[in-house]
Parts: C-alpha cells; structure tokens; sequence
C-alpha cells in the first residue's frame, strides 16, 4: 500500500465507522495489507513462476527496503504527509 492510499483507505473507514478505535483502525488496516500481500504474490508466482513461498520471501524484502525509504524520508522532511 502506498502512503497516500493508506490514508484514503483509513479516512474512508473512519467515515464508516466513526466510533471506531484507533486499535480497531490499525486491525483494519493490517488485514488489508494482508490482503494486497496476499494478492501481489499470487501476481508473482503467475508472472515469475516461482512458489508462493519465494514470492512471499521477495515481497517481504521489498516491503523492507520500502518501509526503509518511507522512515528515511520522513525522518529527513522530503516526505510531505497528506492533511486531514
């Protein structure tokens, strides 16, 4: 997921669930990242032809080396967040 889609997807949620916790939000959205997990690996397997398992392993350190750049550029201010 990227940045902006996350929040689109939280504000979205919240609008629908406006008594919900923020416990219950992060629930939330790490089912869906599951979800797009999940999704981006079965696109792997089909265009790669590699197994599930080796899709799953690639995607994780993708999903590492992204998560590296995001906390890198927030923690430099080249990240702007998007408003509420």
């Amino acid at each position: 997921m990227t940045l902006a889609f996350g929040h689109q997807l939280a504000d979205a949620w919240l609008e629908l669930h406006p008594e919900a916790s923020a416990a219950e939000l992060v629930e939330f959205l790490e089912r869906q990242s599951l979800r797009a997990r999940v999704a981006a690996a079965e696109v792997y397997v089909a265009r790669e032809r590699t197994s599930k398992e080796e899709a799953m392993f690639h995607l994780e350190r993708e999903s590492r080396s992204y998560g590296e750049l995001m906390r890198n550029e927030l923690s430099n201010g080249e990240l702007s967040m998007p408003s509420s």
